[in-house]
């Protein structure tokens, strides 16, 4: 027979939470990756970067 498991929504909810803030801690250093090899790929072409991205 299958036991059913039971756990509080509070746990959940921090669980939640807590792995949301994994995320965005990982997205922050990957956006400044992708920043960081941008400028690189842009040094290596002998470009400033004016007006290739937006923002």
């Amino acid at each position: 027979m299958m036991q059913h498991l039971v756990v509080e929504p509070g746990r959940i909810i921090a669980a939640l939470l807590r792995r949301i803030d994994e995320l965005a801690y990982d997205n922050a250093v990957l956006s400044a990756a992708v920043d960081q090899l941008h400028d690189e790929i842009n040094e290596l072409r002998g470009t400033n970067g004016a007006g290739d991205r937006p923002g």
